[in-house]
């Protein structure tokens, strides 16, 4: 049986978004040069739900974050704002269709969700750092 963490499965979902530019999409470390993506692991309650035989429903929070070209071009940062809202849209119809990452050893996804908005975090001269964050609901058979 082949085994995956969750940030691995997660990444690989995440490649099939068709609005991420010809990128890197690196796991927890984000470079300085536009257009490079990665997903961060966010510390947060891991177990929402605890059954008697072990089983239970978890989350798994990340933040889904992107360098970009930034700077006093409105349109281009507008252009940033747009690219996180069709990202924000692309989960909810994943979510809709139950197209899910797939996950390993006994686990399985009940929900995939963007938390929000895309937002700037960190600025420099001509480039910015934005995320938006997310979360999966899965349930883990007991052990």
């Amino acid at each position: 049986m082949e085994s995956k963490g969750l940030i691995e499965s997660i990444r690989e979902f995440l490649l099939g978004c068709p609005f991420l530019k010809d990128g890197v999409l690196n796991v927890d470390y984000l470079g300085i040069a536009p257009t490079e993506y990665s997903v961060d692991s966010i510390p947060a309650k891991s177990i929402l739900k605890e059954y008697i035989n072990g089983s239970s429903v978890r989350q798994f929070v990340f933040a889904f974050g992107s360098v970009e070209p930034y700077g006093s071009d409105v349109d281009g940062n507008i252009a940033n704002s747009g690219f996180y809202e069709d990202f924000a849209t692309w989960m909810e119809e994943r979510n809709r269709n139950k197209e899910f990452p797939i996950l390993y050893g006994g686990r399985n996804v009940i929900e995939i969700e963007a938390q929000g908005a895309g937002y700037v975090i960190e600025t420099s001269e001509n480039a910015a750092r934005y995320q938006i964050q997310c979360r999966i609901i899965y349930f883990q058979e007991g052990r």
